[in-house]
């Protein structure tokens, strides 16, 4: 049985930052994931309410996870997402209680 590692990210963007930018570079980010492991789950939402907030939620292999953290795509998005956060990223660690999946 596969040790999962689940996430919540949150972070919230500066005024100045192009959401059209952001959104697809997180775009790309996340085919990235799906690429190096296809039993990855990831999923970028965007506050309704507030359109520089942004709460991704990650569903990982906790034993390929190090060799996701280490693939340069990975390294990339982490680097160009700080320089651009007002509040954030925040991560949290989840444990599933029940799903549809």
């Amino acid at each position: 049985m596969k040790m999962l590692k689940i996430v919540r990210i949150e972070y919230a963007v500066r005024p100045d930052v192009d959401l059209d930018e952001l959104t697809g570079a997180i775009g790309e980010f996340v085919a990235g994931i799906h690429a190096h492991d296809p039993g990855h789950r990831y999923t970028s939402y965007q506050l309704r309410e507030d359109s520089r907030r942004f709460v991704h939620i990650g569903e990982f292999d906790a034993e390929t996870l190090p060799g996701l953290q280490a693939e340069a795509f990975f390294g990339r998005f982490t680097a160009f997402l700080r320089e651009r956060c007002a509040a954030g990223p925040e991560v949290t660690a989840l444990t599933r209680v029940a799903s549809t999946r």
